[in-house]
């Protein structure tokens, strides 16, 4: 059957004339959006080349994070409606778009197979797709809208777009119904077919058809110019934010470069950290303008579901609201914030993870607490010790007990020796100073010596200078690093051995950028090398459950989820907690987490009474931060020493040579 377009209809053209001016409208609505973003700073170029990234763009990422919207079916029945009414859509869309091309250029689309399998099955099946998910999600706000969607505020405005979009495919069915009725049967068009016999007789079907032929028109391209003025808007910004959005799992956090605060001619030094929205680069503000207020970032939040002042989802609200209204140097920005919600950030990463559209929340929480630190000198009473201490002994463990060689007491460690030494072994300030932590130390130690592997340690303890970052204090963290980095180059320092995940994320992601570049392994992936290597031979019980609990910094930051599992399995049998890989759960002593003093709810018992419902004998981790999180939390529970390092695991199962 072929198809005469605006059949029935006089003057069809003026819908195209219509649309014009609307399109226009919507052109200068997304104008209006990216007129604001323009404001923020431009974005400092990539220092490396990445495969598969062309100028700004990550090309995977667009596709499968921005186009195919892969985060979203994290929660599979939501994600599978909002496929449901984009791909719908976008068959729609198209199909217009080749009924314009049919009007203006002639391309035959109403004859043959196109006709029949395209513009009338495959159209009336998309149409069906769209409403069913948009029946969903509409149905959702309007009865049973999730805590997510509500805490702390909902967004306004989906549902005026919601039904505009819905009346558009009710009155798309409704025309192509009137048509068939007067026209005849058209089989492919199976959802008309439905509509045609629901209309029965001919009666006023051609005047009927007329009008909401014209209604279905305006209101298609009246939605259209309403995008960019509604939240809808995210259908274009979304797949921009994650072809713009590093790919890299974690914070990315970068370093500053201090070199305009030394050079005198400079009269204007830079802001340190942000204190307005015009602080912020675009991409930032493309964040904030991109954010959906969906709430999956609140819900993985541990500071949010532990009753503490930050919710990631509020940070957002206040930013992309300030930016609506303008407020691009309001210097109230970081008060309306919340001084507490700020330091209340562990930097697990947990709401980036969850984010559908590539929003980089710590980073901004992160450039406030910068600013709060380095230009206002505001810290946390605790965090403020802690810093304090790290600027005065090179370690953040004020109070501590234990002097820089206490952990290797009775133990023959060797130190290394330039041209010598193949690995350095760096302890790092938690495993030197706190007590416990420092059974993680002697157990590599007697791990490494049963392998035979030639390292060593550095004479002096020394610290990443990580907890100076994550606080805040970014000039200490720069200086910390660049000591650290002119001894190893002078010691060259070729590979490293590291007990601490923030060590690992340091040493990785930020020294290479200050100059410091060797090859850096965890020590739970070094330990799962040693035996699939056969230099390390460990005892199994198979009667024992131990659950592994994944440090922030090395799962879900780094991506190392494999290798604690193998040398765990190899020894006893892996129990898993719900909240694991991806999605574990903090322990709540990142960001500086360690030396704050917690509301509500502390986050290493939520933790701890997770882990230890699995019924495992043991708890697992591989972070003395975690390990002295977690052994702390377990006291609400049990009196059992409960928690191990893999290290200490390991050591305990070595077999007698």
């Amino acid at each position: 059957m072929t198809r005469t377009p605006y059949w029935n209809i006089e003057f069809g053209i003026l819908i195209d004339a219509i649309a014009l001016p609307l399109m226009a409208l919507f052109i200068y609505g997304l104008y209006r959006h990216w007129k604001r973003i323009r404001r923020g700073k431009p974005r400092p170029p990539a220092a490396e080349k990445v495969p598969g990234k062309i100028g700004p763009v990550y090309l995977w990422a667009l596709l499968v994070r921005g186009i195919l919207g892969s985060k979203l079916y994290a929660k599979p029945v939501t994600g599978v409606a909002h496929g449901l009414l984009f791909w719908g859509m976008v068959l729609l869309f198209f199909g217009t778009v080749l009924v314009f091309m049919n009007v203006l250029l002639g391309v035959a689309v109403f004859s043959g197979g196109l006709n029949r399998w395209f513009m009338s099955a495959a159209l009336d099946l998309a149409g069906l797709c769209a409403l069913a998910g948009l029946a969903f999600l509409s149905g959702r706000r309007l009865l049973s809208m999730p805590k997510r969607l509500v805490e702390p505020k909902p967004k306004k405005g989906f549902l005026p777009i919601s039904a505009l979009l819905g009346a558009v495919l009710l009155t798309g069915f409704v025309v192509e119904g009137f048509r068939i009725a007067a026209n005849g049967p058209d089989p492919a068009s199976f959802a008309g077919t439905w509509v045609a016999a629901a209309i029965g007789g001919p009666g006023q079907v051609l005047t009927l058809h007329k009008w909401f032929w014209w209604i279905h028109g305006i209101m298609a391209v009246g939605f259209i110019a309403y995008i960019p003025f509604s939240p809808l808007v995210h259908v274009v910004l979304a797949p921009v934010n994650a072809a713009l959005a590093d790919p890299m799992p974690g914070v990315k956090m970068g370093v500053i470069d201090f070199s305009s605060f030394e050079d005198e001619t400079v009269e204007e030094k830079p802001v340190l950290g942000v204190a307005n929205l015009e602080d912020f680069t675009r991409k930032r503000l493309l964040d904030f303008d991109t954010c959906l207020w969906c709430g999956r970032c609140h819900e993985v939040c541990p500071a949010a579901q532990t009753g503490k002042p930050l919710s990631p989802k509020g940070v957002m609200i206040e930013l992309s609201e300030y930016l609506s209204q303008e407020k691009m140097t309001d210097g109230d920005l970081i008060n309306a914030v919340g001084v507490d919600a700020i330091f209340s950030c562990t930097t697990c990463a947990a709401c980036m993870e969850a984010c559908p559209v590539c929003i980089n929340q710590p980073k901004a929480i992160m450039k406030f607490r910068q600013n709060l630190v380095m230009e206002q000198s505001v810290i946390p009473e605790l965090m403020g010790k802690a810093h304090s201490s790290l600027e005065q002994r090179q370690h953040p463990f004020f109070g501590t007990g234990s002097g820089p060689k206490e952990w290797r007491k009775g133990l023959d460690v060797p130190v290394f020796v330039p041209g010598q030494t193949e690995y350095l072994l760096w302890i790092g300030c938690t495993a030197t100073y706190e007590e416990r932590a420092q059974k993680i130390a002697r157990a590599m130690v007697r791990l490494l010596q049963a392998a035979e592997v030639n390292f060593g340690i550095l004479e002096e303890a020394r610290c990443t200078g990580d907890p100076a970052k994550q606080m805040g204090n970014e000039f200490l963290f720069t200086e910390i690093a660049q000591q650290n980095i002119e001894e190893f180059n002078g010691m060259k320092v070729k590979k490293i051995i590291t007990l601490c995940p923030h060590c690992y994320n340091s040493f990785t992601r930020h020294y290479p950028k200050l100059g410091g570049n060797w090859e850096i392994i965890p020590h739970v992936s070094f330990i799962s090398q040693l035996i699939d290597q056969g230099r390390l031979k460990l005892t199994s019980n198979p009667h024992e459950a131990f659950s592994f609990h994944d440090p922030c910094y090395l799962g879900r930051r780094n991506r190392i989820f494999e290798e604690p599992r193998k040398v765990i399995s190899s020894m006893a049998i892996l129990t898993e907690m719900d909240r694991h890989g991806k999605e574990s759960f903090c322990c709540g002593g990142g960001g500086g987490g360690y030396w704050s003093e917690e509301t509500g709810e502390r986050i290493n018992q939520v933790r701890s009474e997770e882990a230890l419902n699995t019924g495992a004998d043991k708890i697992v981790t591989a972070c003395p931060f975690c390990l002295l999180m977690l052994t702390d939390g377990v006291k609400k529970f049990t009196e059992e020493d409960k928690v191990l390092d893999v290290a200490e695991l390991a050591a305990a199962r070595l077999m007698t040579q």
